[in-house]
């Protein structure tokens, strides 16, 4: 074959190669071109459309944050209503005793602990008495103040002060005979007066901190309406500021708090209300005058127009300096305050980084849009095939078709690291849930897989089995419902509620074991969801909480106890007080009749009847005035201090206190006359215990009288203590009542804590008080007290 010839066979079998090669040339050229044109027509609309967009984008983002803040002002100034509200319902339903000084200061600090943003909370009433617990200055200080009632026309009274730490110990006192403060005169007073319903003030100057704040004040309302006493609490304005400049930290921007007529309440950074102004009415800046050219050009129209023509959020836009800026005016929905927030920030501080990326965007796109233009085409039929086989082995894979020990392959280095790491989470999976199996099985605490729908146990383990007392096989055949109490079914219905909100269901409530014994569970579950969304089984981890539960109603128990013995105390008081009143008149009775005989002596020839009737008069007053010294010395007071006492004495004075309740029912009541060693206790207390335990003797034979019926008293000493018994002849000790028990009690009308507080005033002052149940007839109950010369160390 000559030259030509083999030249133009050579022609012809490489023209197809080339025409190959120009058609992918051409193909590629024309997708980049396409792509670029697409990707160019939709970025250059989408920068002339997105101004408007962005604009919207800040005042979303804006709106955003003011929902935050107005969020967050309420929890402000919540704290102030809940303390307050939560404490007038307390004193209207004598729960908290308002004429109870010492039990106001004590709550009072608890709230304050409680709600660091209020400066101070107090208690007045029509009668001047005040109580104030406030922050000292210094950290971790609490300051009280107490003035006593007082007539309105006294410009100068006493009042009390007490300072204490953040353990409510007393650190210092002092007191004043010439405080000048009047709570009748204070704006918080005199707007709830008038309004008798729950206010908010406007801001003032607080008389005892000279700072400016606003208070909350509500009436505690007696049964009919009229106003016991009226409750406040202190916010400081710089307190508010301070909040303000925690949640908008901005670095062009605010958040203010204005009032309805434009002037400013809170600033985070400016001082609005000079300490020495106007006490009640203090001037408040307008919003067009503070020291802030943001606020004044964003909100200054308010100065003008006030809040009237404000009907829901406005938003505004301005520029200030070159750079563009967005403000929002909110109402805050609070009763009682006609508040507006104002919020502004510069533009950029929420779109500027979009602005950047949007231009960067365009670039980026472009450079992609070429970029897989020219290589798109040529590695697409190379890459689909390797990525369509690999696509089929994870399928393969995660239906498990294939074992992860056969691992997924591919020719790219990228797919076999992607077959590799999808390889091993199967692994991982699989130990997971061979861990989760485990773990589940062997947990310490019960836990149980429950369908959220039915409340049916799915799967359970070996120690809610022991709680329960079922075998997991029982267990498993039972419904949630099937384990509550008749009345707490609803728990069941809450649980399914619950948990198909997506919702952490927790619960303690009683249970029924298999045996049908009451327990107390406490039961936290979440909800499991497959795949698809669908709920799948509920996780419920269940712990025994009966020892705690029980551990509460003891801690109860004991609080009402310590209740009852401080009316007690309280009664004490109020009878001292009387015998100290009564004993003038009975002495000067006794005067008088001594003063009636011997007239009747110097007119002579006396009438033996009306002497006789003048010597009994003598003889009674004489009587109630030895029963009023005994009643005070049985309850006076000591403040609860332990101290040597002659026991013999306090028995003689209670005998003497009591026989005439006695005597009432024919009741003999004596003891006997032995010398005594002195013991050491808290006098008054131990009085509390024998009339407890003489009232309980006498109310027994009162119901079942004996033939002859009687009350004695005895004591017995020992090496280190000296032994009382008070024993009675009546119908003894039920057999099914628990003694000292709380609430057990065999009277109708008894409430069950008189042994009770004996035995715990007894156990408090070192010695023990039994039942003698040897004694077949009637009962006898008997008590310890340590004698004053044995050492400490023989205290039982």
């Amino acid at each position: 074959m000559d030259t030509t010839a083999q030249q133009a066979l050579h022609r012809d079998q490489t023209e197809p190669a080339r025409r190959r090669r120009s058609l992918r040339a051409t193909l590629a050229l024309c997708l980049a071109g396409l792509q670029f044109v697409a990707v160019l027509s939709v970025t250059l609309s989408t920068f002339v459309s997105s101004e408007n967009a962005l604009l919207r984008q800040s005042r979303i983002s804006l709106n955003e944050v003011s929902v935050n803040v107005i969020g967050q002002v309420r929890n402000f100034l919540n704290p102030a209503r809940q303390v307050l509200d939560a404490t007038r319902r307390l004193a209207e339903n004598d729960v908290l005793d308002i004429n109870d000084t010492a039990a106001l200061e004590s709550h009072f600090f608890q709230q304050l602990q409680v709600a660091p943003q209020l400066a101070g909370i107090y208690l007045a009433d029509e009668s001047g008495r005040f109580v104030y617990v406030m922050r000292a200055e210094e950290p971790g200080r609490y300051r009280t103040k107490v003035i006593p009632p007082f007539a309105p026309e006294i410009t100068e009274h006493p009042a009390d002060f007490q300072w204490r730490n953040d353990r409510f110990t007393l650190l210092e006192t002092a007191d004043t005979r010439t405080d000048t403060y009047e709570a009748r005169t204070r704006p918080w007073f005199t707007m709830v007066d008038a309004a008798k319903a729950p206010i908010w003030t406007q801001p003032y100057i607080f008389y005892t901190t000279r700072q400016p704040g606003i208070t909350y004040g509500v009436p505690v309302l007696d049964e009919a309406g009229n106003i016991r006493a009226i409750l406040g609490v202190d916010i400081q304005i710089d307190a508010l500021s301070g909040f303000l400049l925690n949640i908008w930290s901005e670095r062009r921007g605010a958040a203010l708090v204005l009032n309805e007529d434009g002037s400013v309440l809170a600033h985070p950074t400016l001082v609005l209300i000079d300490k020495d102004a106007d006490f009640d009415n203090p001037e408040l800046p307008m919003v067009d005058q503070i020291d802030d050219p943001l606020a004044r050009q964003a909100f200054g129209t308010v100065a003008q127009t006030g809040r009237a023509g404000i009907t829901g959020p406005v938003h505004t836009d301005f520029e200030l300096g070159g750079q563009d800026y967005v403000a929002m005016l909110i109402e805050v929905s609070e009763p009682g305050l006609n508040w507006l927030i104002g919020l502004y920030a510069a533009e950029d501080s929420f779109i500027g980084e979009i602005k950047k990326n949007r231009v960067q965007g365009i670039w980026i796109a472009l450079s992609i849009a070429i970029l897989t233009g020219a290589i798109g085409l040529a590695l697409a039929d190379r890459i689909y095939a390797p990525v369509r086989t690999f696509a089929s082995q994870t399928q393969r894979l995660s239906s498990g078709e294939i074992t992860p020990e056969e691992g997924l392959h591919s020719p790219y280095r990228e797919l076999e690291d992607t077959g590799a790491a999808l390889t091993q989470e199967v692994r991982q999976r699989q130990r997971f849930e061979t861990a989760y199996g485990r773990t589940f099985d062997l947990a310490s605490r019960g836990m149980a897989q429950i369908s959220p729908e039915s409340g049916r146990f799915q799967r359970v383990n070996a120690q809610l089995c022991d709680i329960m007392g079922y075998q997991p096989g029982e267990l498993e055949q039972m419904t949630l419902a099937e384990m509550l109490p008749d009345d707490v079914q609803q728990i069941a219905v809450k649980f399914r509620e619950t948990l198909l909100q997506d919702s952490e269901f927790i619960a303690e409530n009683q249970f029924i074991r298999k045996n049908g014994s009451p327990i107390w569970l406490r039961v936290n579950a979440i909800l499991i969801r497959d795949e698809n969304g669908v709920p799948d089984h509920a996780v419920a981890i269940v712990d025994d909480v009966s020892d705690r539960k029980q551990a509460e109603a003891e801690a109860s128990r004991l609080s009402r106890d310590l209740s009852h013995v401080a009316r007690v105390n309280l009664m004490g008081e109020m009878a001292s007080g009387l015998a100290h009143e009564l004993n003038q008149p009975l002495s000067a009775i006794s005067y008088n009749v001594d003063a009636a005989k011997i007239t009747l002596e110097e007119i002579g020839d006396p009438d033996p009847e009306l002497t006789q009737i003048l010597t009994d008069i003598d003889r009674q007053s004489r009587r109630a005035g030895d029963i009023i010294r005994a009643l005070r010395e049985v309850v006076r007071k000591d403040r609860g201090r332990q101290t040597p006492f002659e026991l013999g004495g306090l028995i003689r004075q209670t005998v003497t206190l009591m026989e005439g309740e006695a005597r009432v029912h024919d009741i003999g009541l004596t003891c006997t006359e032995t010398a005594l060693p002195q013991v050491i206790g808290n006098r008054t207390q131990i009085a509390q215990v024998l009339v407890n335990l003489l009232r309980n003797a006498i109310d027994a034979l009162a119901r079942a009288p004996a033939a002859a019926s009687r009350i004695t008293i005895t004591t017995r000493i020992t090496a280190d203590f000296v032994e009382a018994r008070v024993e009675d002849n009546g119908p003894g000790v039920s057999a099914n009542v628990t003694l000292f028990n709380t609430f057990d009690t065999q009277k109708s009308d008894g409430m069950g804590l008189g042994l009770s507080i004996c035995r715990t005033i007894i156990k408090a002052n070192g010695g023990t008080i039994w039942h003698d149940s040897e004694v077949k007839s009637g009962a006898r109950f008997c008590f310890t007290l340590r004698r004053s010369d044995s050492p400490e160390d023989d205290a039982p």
